[in-house]
């Protein structure tokens, strides 16, 4: 508190005093005299009152400014940084950039510094992107010497506002390593489970590679599958209990009597063989492990919890540990329970590939460039552009643009597919008041039957104010498998306005009895059909029983891909209503727009 506060809460506080003092004896002579003494009571009553409530918010502010300060000299006493949602630096006090070495960079940097693999850090960033905190000791070496540095992040609870998303606290814990540790396994053994950790693995595996051996060890990564479902339902101490236990019954289940069972981060184990271990013997433990996770359970307080393992195995020499990896990550795309890794069945250079897209997309959705390209749809009879589609690119960083085929499939097989959507979705609605005309949004058949997604999009809308500005094309070509949800689905849309469109109609799924119980407004008409419709007689026929139908049932139609001026006449001729294409227009960006 300055001088100035102080002045200003002891003068409210004379202040104060004084106009009770007074309203006490105005109060006594209104009693014999009420019409003269009435007016100035009143009046001193509020300004007392004002003074009070001064008084009150000044001291409340003084407060809050003492309260800040001793927060901000708390922090830069500590070894804290905070980082955005790119896990970009964005703040570090003096001393976290004296015990890290670091200045700048993000949390990858920091990591690699303290050389951990990409494994670790792939683990780190999966766990935080789940609202989950992260715990891990690293080794810091400093020329000669090493620091062991215990270091906790967790998501900020204020993220949302802030460009400050995570936050990060380190802690020198070497000088409490060399004076409680009794040895150095200790130091190399995980503290809840009392494993070995990574760290052990690591140290063995390399003293392991330098001696000469004429066999192949076997390395086996273990994933405990429903762990995260379990902490996040029951809570970190029965989660915790679980880590314990599950490790309890994988020393029970070791393959052979040399194997050795590691405990890295979070819910992953290794078991490393470095012994002769023939193929015919590590399918045969794999098999037995399978039927075992099958038919056992772990009990903790009470509660079976089903063993949800996912299994990765290499064999070899060189790169166990990645291999491995890889095989795990190739079992969970599969839902195996387990998978050896072979360069011609997993096709290591392909799943790399995969890999570094599936970062790219990732990055994409965290920075926010998932972004719509604007299609225009032309209406034929009054040549006029009624609306746009909205379609969606992946903005590079470089100002280059991907479009859906290059990481549509991927994006499917990681499950990043309805974060896609999302974003997709908001990024439309975003962009609407600028094109002020109204647009289409794609949407599949699994989105709809996709509880989490198709909720999400009703929430949007409900809180959206112009649903009559959108049209929502539901692709088909795959049929309609659960007609009552996308039917509900449907109604729901056309009682906030909304229109809905068929996609893709006449690709070969279609169902014409379907089509005429939804309350649809148009058809549009697949684009194979109308590429072909000057070549094909056969696609103009089809072109032209879809236009009947659709008039039958007072629908509009669409012909996609037209790309030329004959086959706009062609579609114009045959009575098609809207027109969409290269030759009306190429998709664009919306700042590319002439509008």
């Amino acid at each position: 508190m300055n001088m100035f506060d102080k002045i200003a809460i002891n003068m409210q506080r004379y202040f104060i005093g004084y106009f009770i003092s007074i309203m006490i004896a105005l109060l006594i002579f209104s009693i014999e005299e009420p019409l003269r003494y009435k007016g100035l009571f009143t009046l001193l009553s509020l300004l007392t009152i004002i003074l009070f409530v001064k008084a009150i918010h000044t001291k409340y502010k003084t407060e809050l400014i003492k309260e800040e300060s001793e927060k901000n000299v708390k922090e830069e006493r500590s070894a804290l940084a905070k980082f955005d949602k790119n896990f970009n630096l964005t703040f570090a006090t003096d001393r976290f950039k004296g015990m890290m070495g670091i200045i700048d960079g993000n949390i990858i940097d920091i990591y690699k510094n303290c050389s951990c693999d990409d494994t670790f850090i792939d683990d780190m960033k999966k766990t935080l992107q789940k609202g989950l905190s992260f715990n891990s000791m690293v080794e810091l070496k400093q020329g000669k010497s090493v620091m062991y540095i215990d270091t906790f992040i967790r998501k900020l609870d204020n993220s949302t506002i802030s460009k400050h998303k995570y936050i990060m606290l380190c802690k020198d814990i070497t000088p409490y390593i060399e004076n409680q540790l009794k040895s150095k396994d200790d130091l190399l053994t995980d503290y809840l489970t009392s494993l070995p950790n990574r760290m052990k693995f690591t140290e063995d595996y390399r003293k392991r590679s330098k001696k000469v051996i004429n066999y192949a060890d076997t390395m086996i990564y273990i994933r405990l599958e429903n762990y995260e479902e379990i902490h996040e339902f029951f809570g970190f101490k029965i989660g915790f209990k679980l880590l314990k236990e599950f490790s309890k019954w994988l020393n029970e289940n070791l393959p052979s009597i040399k194997s050795k069972l590691y405990k890295f981060e979070h819910n992953s184990y290794a078991i490393y063989i470095p012994d002769r271990f023939t193929l015919y013997e590590l399918e045969a433990y794999l098999k037995s492990i399978s039927n075992k996770v099958n038919k056992e359970f772990l009990t903790i307080e009470g509660t079976n919890h089903d063993i949800d393992l996912r299994i990765g195995v290499a064999r070899g020499r060189k790169n166990l540990l990645k291999n491995s990896y890889i095989a795990l990550k190739e079992a969970q795309r599969l839902n195996k329970t387990y998978e050896i890794f072979n360069k011609k069945s997993i096709q290591k250079d392909i799943y790399i590939n995969n890999l570094k897209k599936n970062r790219e997309i990732k990055d994409a959705l965290n920075q926010d460039r998932i972004i719509p390209f604007f299609q225009p749809i032309l209406n034929i009879k009054t040549k006029e552009v009624e609306k746009y589609e909205s379609l969606m690119r992946i903005q590079n960083p470089d100002n280059s643009h991907q479009s859906p085929a290059q990481f549509l499939d991927i994006s499917k097989r990681s499950r990043l597919y309805p974060e896609l959507s999302k974003a997709m979705f908001k990024a439309s609605l975003q962009r609407l008041e600028y094109i002020q005309k109204p647009i289409t949004i794609n949407i599949s058949i699994e989105d709809i039957l996709d509880t989490k997604l198709s909720s999400f999009i009703m929430r949007k809308l409900n809180n959206f104010a112009h649903c009559e500005l959108l049209t929502f094309e539901i692709l088909e070509n795959e049929g309609i498998k659960n007609y009552k949800k996308v039917a509900n689905f449907i109604k729901k849309l056309k009682s906030l306005g909304s229109q809905v469109a068929i996609d893709d109609f006449g690709s070969g799924y279609s169902n014409f009895e379907q089509i005429l119980k939804l309350d649809i407004d148009y058809l549009k008409i697949d684009g194979s059909l109308v590429k072909g419709i000057l070549s094909n007689k056969e696609s103009e026929i089809i072109i032209k029983t879809i236009i009947n139908f659709a008039k039958e049932l007072d629908v509009k139609t669409i012909a996609e891909y037209v790309s030329s001026k004959e086959i706009y006449d062609k579609v114009k001729l045959l009575g098609v209503d809207y027109a969409q294409g290269y030759y009306i227009g190429k998709p664009l960006p919306i700042n590319k727009m002439k509008l």
